[in-house]
């Protein structure tokens, strides 16, 4: 009865023991997660407020270098296009960026002081996103084209760099820059502050938690001894891996009690590791197999990849020798004194424009294998247009020949001022590409149709054949290198497909566009759009 008493006793002094420490341990907790919180919160707003001084200060610095490009663009006329429209997409993802962020900051203010440097802050990226679309605009091809005189560009142009809606730009985002670095330093100090007050409060509640803990532990250890060393000799053996290991279920119940569980749980840590190290046996040998299929499956696609693109130069190579062949002696033929007769002459000369087809198609596949960069780099002169009418039908009327008839629908009268800036010699490689396929993809001896619309900003030529069309299904992927539609496979199996890819490259490379249409009743219609300008302009006729 005496020791059923002083169990009693015991046990409550160590369930209030108990309690005390959980009361410390829910305490800590909380204090740990407010802290968290806290400590989260100033360092979210740091972040921000570092973020957007860094997008500031890139925007600044994108800014001059597109300032750079203008003068580079005016003093040289032939300034990459590319480093503009890159600089315009990087600024616009800036401002994005900061628009988002200052969003973000607006849900963390922490008083109207704050909440009023953030809304200073989003009126000047408001004003900075106007001016950037007011720029874009202003820095286009077509737009610099239409000021014929140079300084006076550089005079607007610079103003819209500088001022914009009575604000003095760079000072602005000067002013920007300088209130968030401030506002990143205000920041940063309130997140060290609250991270000290949180380690000092932390601090002070382990000590006094330390403290409690070791009173309790001087007070159980002396009653507890010998049943806890067995425990700690059990959990020692299971550190070790000796799951098998088991203590002695001796002494008061409650102990007893402990060390059969104690006993239980070490079975089910030794079945559950036997069971994990075959489940991590057989992920190690699934893994292998994974790892091993995917160095197959790369292997294979680098042994592809090289078999394409050796495939394109050695057909290139192949192609070239003979090809060269045939001009120089189609051209040695056509040089004879002695060669009178008209009939040999118009052979040669079928033999000489074939010949030179085969180098266009040659030098595709070249630039192909070499990749696009090539049909980026264009180099555009200003060409009044009625030349390049004339140069389109000339060009056309080359490549077919004159076994298929051309309809021309032209304009009965081309305005006198109206030019165009473009790259003959890429463009005449579009007319090629879709004559050819006209050419090819229609009935023999079929007319082919060339008209020309002319407005007060475009001038849009259109191909029209009556030939094998368009499918609905794939006309969106005909622009795509390498495809070719069921039909187009069906009437010529040798196709490569990269005609159109081409085509579509260097048209975009003049701000230019090309578009497939349907022709009725059967056929198609390819259709060209080129910017146009008015006024003087310094034509080039080098075609």
């Amino acid at each position: 009865m005496v020791s059923f008493a002083g169990l009693t006793m015991y046990l409550r002094k160590l369930i209030v023991s108990l309690c005390i420490l959980v009361g410390i341990i829910l305490l800590l907790s909380g204090i740990g997660f407010w802290a968290h919180q806290n400590s989260e919160y100033h360092t979210q707003r740091n972040r921000i407020a570092n973020q957007m001084l860094t997008e500031f200060i890139s925007l600044r610095a994108d800014k001059q270098r597109l300032k750079v490009w203008l003068a580079e663009y005016l003093l040289t006329e032939d300034a990459n296009t590319d480093i503009r429209n890159h600089l315009f997409t990087r600024m616009r993802q800036q401002l994005s960026t900061l628009d988002q962020l200052s969003i973000r900051d607006q849900l963390l203010t922490s008083g109207e002081e704050d909440l009023q440097h953030i809304m200073a802050q989003v009126k000047v990226i408001s004003l900075l996103q106007s001016n950037l679309y007011t720029l874009e605009q202003a820095l286009k091809t077509r737009e610099i084209a239409t000021h014929p005189d140079d300084s006076q560009l550089w005079r607007t142009l610079i103003a819209l760099f500088d001022k914009f809606q009575d604000a003095d730009l760079p000072e602005l985002l000067q002013g920007a820059i300088a209130a968030q670095k401030q506002r990143a330093s205000e920041t940063e100090h309130d997140a060290l502050h609250a991270v000290q007050r949180v380690q000092a409060t932390m601090v002070l509640i382990s000590l006094i938690g330390l403290l409690f803990a070791i009173a309790i532990g001087i007070h159980l250890s002396r009653s507890l001894s010998r049943p806890l060393q067995q425990l700690l000799n059990g959990t020692q053996q299971l550190q070790q891996g000796h799951f098998h290991h088991r203590i002695a279920e001796q002494g008061p119940a409650e102990f007893a009690e402990l060390a059969r569980q104690f006993n239980l749980m070490s079975g089910y840590i030794a079945d559950f590791a036997a069971q994990k190290s075959l489940t991590q046996q057989a992920t190690e040998k699934q893994v292998q197999q994974r790892t091993a299929e995917l160095q197959r499956a790369l292997a294979q696609l680098h042994e592809a990849e090289g078999r394409q693109k050796q495939l394109l130069a050695d057909i290139s190579h192949e192609l070239r020798t003979p090809a060269t062949s045939i001009q120089g002696e189609a051209e040695v033929s056509l040089r004879g004194k002695e060669k009178d007769i008209a009939e040999y002459r118009d052979s040669f000369t079928r033999i000489l424009a074939a010949s030179q087809q085969l180098n266009g198609r040659i030098d595709d596949l070249l630039m192909l294998a070499r990749g696009e960069e090539r049909l980026l780099q264009i180099a555009v002169k200003p060409t009044t247009l009625g030349h390049f009418v004339q140069h389109v039908t000339t060009t056309v009327q080359q490549h077919l020949g004159s076994e298929i008839p051309l309809i021309l629908t032209m304009p009965t009268r081309l305005p006198d001022d109206a030019w165009l800036l473009v790259d003959t010699d890429k463009f005449a490689s579009v007319l090629r590409i879709i004559t050819d396929n006209a050419r090819q993809y229609s009935p023999a001896g079929q007319p082919l149709t060339l008209s020309c619309n002319v407005n007060h900003s475009e001038l849009t030529l259109e191909l029209q054949d009556q030939g094998i069309g368009l499918d609905a299904g794939e006309r969106t992927q005909l622009f795509h290198r390498h495809f070719r539609g069921a039909a187009a496979r069906k009437a010529r199996p040798d196709g490569l497909g990269i005609g159109l890819c081409i085509a579509k490259a260097i048209m975009d490379a003049h701000d230019g566009t090309i578009a497939l249409l349907d022709n009725q009743p059967q056929g198609t219609r390819v259709q060209i759009s080129l910017p146009l300008f008015t006024g003087p302009s310094h034509e080039s006729t080098d075609y």
